[in-house]
């Protein structure tokens, strides 16, 4: 489905065959914003949770240089396409996980953000010039207060912090800093460490991917 003109502006949605879940899940994938890492990296999951019985709408958005404000208002068009009644879930994985938080700010629709080795911290991420400076390259110039999570933070949507202990893509301390001003701002969350790296949370047939799946329980069954 289509939400606007440009060619990376669709979403791509998984209907189960026999719906067993309340709501819905986005799927809204990573790659430090960059315009190579496409929604494919979103299909195997989708694919999962379709077969879980779980309505899953995999994202894809407008990426690249000074794309900060173009990815918010395409996955608010989008979101505007899930017709599913009842919570809607997103699961970000990377820098989609800061999409996704970023969204879940500006809509009252998303009732919890599920982030997957996400890139939370963006005043840490710029600092230590994660991916050789992504993201100075996404902001383009743009204020990073209004694109940083933990900055926009008390938000009604819940927010479920997983990261592997073996990440060498986004820092563990990215998670632990998130985690704590979570708490320090009163943000609703839960923070969780595993083993793996930055990739088994797209792996449907790991038990990161397991975790991710069974925090939707409180939720969406």
């Amino acid at each position: 489905m289509h939400y606007g003109a440009h060619r990376d502006q669709y979403v791509q949605f998984y209907e189960p065959e026999r719906i067993t879940a309340r709501g819905a899940v986005m799927i809204i994938h990573g790659g430090y914003w960059r315009e190579k890492y496409t929604a494919s990296l979103g299909v195997p999951l989708a694919e999962d949770l379709a077969a879980r019985g779980i309505p899953a709408y995999n994202l894809e958005y407008r990426r690249g240089p000074g794309s900060a404000a173009k990815m918010l208002a395409d996955a608010r068009l989008a979101l505007g396409l899930v017709k599913e009644d009842g919570p809607i879930t997103l699961m970000g994985h990377s820098a989609g996980a800061q999409l996704a938080c970023v969204l879940a700010a500006h809509d009252q629709r998303v009732s919890q953000v599920i982030s997957q080795a996400g890139v939370l911290d963006l005043d840490t991420a710029q600092r230590l010039k994660l991916s050789d400076g992504a993201v100075e390259e996404m902001l383009g110039g743009a204020p990073l207060g209004a694109c940083n999570p933990v900055e926009l933070w008390p938000m009604p949507a819940r927010v479920v912090i997983f990261h592997g202990r073996d990440d060498g893509d986004v820092p563990p301390r990215i998670a632990r800093i998130a985690a704590q001003k979570a708490a320090a701002l009163g943000q609703e969350h839960s923070f969780s460490l595993f083993d793996g790296d930055h990739y088994t949370w797209i792996d449907p047939h790991s038990s990161q991917w397991a975790a991710c799946v069974r925090a939707l329980s409180p939720l969406h069954y």
